[in-house]
């Protein structure tokens, strides 16, 4: 009986990553939903989904790059087909530029694209901070990461889906959970949105 071919994944980012609610007393990541419905709709490959999420992490000044370049390593086996990859919202909160959080995305992008992973970015999901400035900020770092091109790299727009002020007060009730985080149902949305863009890809790369 010929083993079934994996489909190795890496969500890789900070606390929405982590699936963090309930003052980070509680986890429910994305990645769960994202790997149901992934073995619902590709019976015949082992999924395997990791979780690499840091609460508080910044792109700038972090620990993103030192905890990433360990996953990517094709020479230590690391051997990932997609990088499912978030990160600039806490960088936003920190007050730190648009483009600066951009620049260092696309050196983090690249070093998985060059790690032999294809890469799915990530929006940044909003905040309740009704500011202006801070949603003009979100806005541009958003429309930095949709307008980027590269082979082999691809962008889910999460936040589309689940956004804050656009959402409807009750559902945003039943998906949020602190103005920042989401409850267990928001993170499912995350993962079919996640989902729903992988799955595209593959089956366009299959036709």
């Amino acid at each position: 009986m010929t083993d079934r071919p994996e489909l190795r994944i890496l969500c890789f980012g900070a606390s929405i990553t982590a699936g963090h609610y309930c003052f980070g007393l509680k986890h429910h990541p994305y990645a769960i939903r994202l790997k149901h419905r992934l073995e619902e709709s590709l019976p015949s490959y082992n999924i395997i989904v990791d979780v690499d999420g840091l609460s508080g992490d910044r792109v700038l000044g972090g620990q993103y790059l030192p905890r990433l370049a360990p996953h990517v390593d094709a020479a230590a086996g690391k051997n990932y087909d997609w990088l499912i990859f978030q990160g600039g919202g806490n960088d936003l909160g920190w007050g730190l530029k648009p483009n600066s959080i951009f620049d260092e995305l696309k050196k983090l992008w690249q070093l998985g694209l060059a790690g032999g992973a294809k890469v799915m970015a990530l929006t940044v999901t909003e905040t309740a901070n009704e500011s202006i400035q801070m949603r003009e900020r979100y806005n541009e770092l958003n429309e930095l990461i949709k307008d980027y091109r590269d082979e082999n790299f691809a962008v889910a727009d999460v936040c589309q889906r689940v956004p804050y002020t656009a959402m409807d007060p009750e559902l945003r009730k039943a998906v949020w959970d602190d103005g920042l985080h989401f409850k267990p149902s928001g993170y499912d949305l995350i993962g079919d949105t996640i989902a729903d863009r992988l799955l595209e890809i593959i089956q366009q790369s299959s036709a």
